[in-house]
């Protein structure tokens, strides 16, 4: 379920590609809290995976969580479009947004072993 999640904000990320044409902090900045959304989606994930299921309480907040956290990320795909418009269009702003995600998501402390030495390896390449 958390690789779902994953790949799916990557998914977006990787639709909206990205260029450094803008100032490099706001793309910092904005890459960050897109970041600790996703971080935040995938330790509720791995919560919710790891809850019992008897547990019908914790179950639901789990999943509105979730489901809060998704409006949350939607809502900050939405202003980063609005904010870069057509950058968010081009090669290497994609490529610069997706440098500046992958080392936000490397402060994620919810983040898998291996998604965390591919976004590592990422980063050298």
């Amino acid at each position: 379920m958390k690789i779902k999640y994953l790949f799916y904000s990557l998914m977006i990320v990787g639709m909206l590609g990205t260029t450094s044409c803008g100032n490099k902090y706001d793309l910092k900045e904005d890459a960050g809290k897109i970041g600790t959304a996703m971080c935040k989606s995938i330790n509720i994930m791995n919560q919710l995976k790891a809850a019992n299921p008897q547990d019908s309480d914790l179950v639901w907040k789990l999943r509105q969580d979730a489901k809060n956290t998704q409006i949350e990320m939607t809502i900050l795909y939405q202003e980063f479009n609005t904010k870069w418009g057509d950058k968010t269009k081009k090669e290497d702003f994609t490529k610069a947004f997706g440098q500046e995600l992958r080392k936000a998501m490397l402060n994620c402390k919810s983040l898998s072993k291996e998604d965390r030495e591919n976004f590592m390896k990422e980063l050298k390449e």
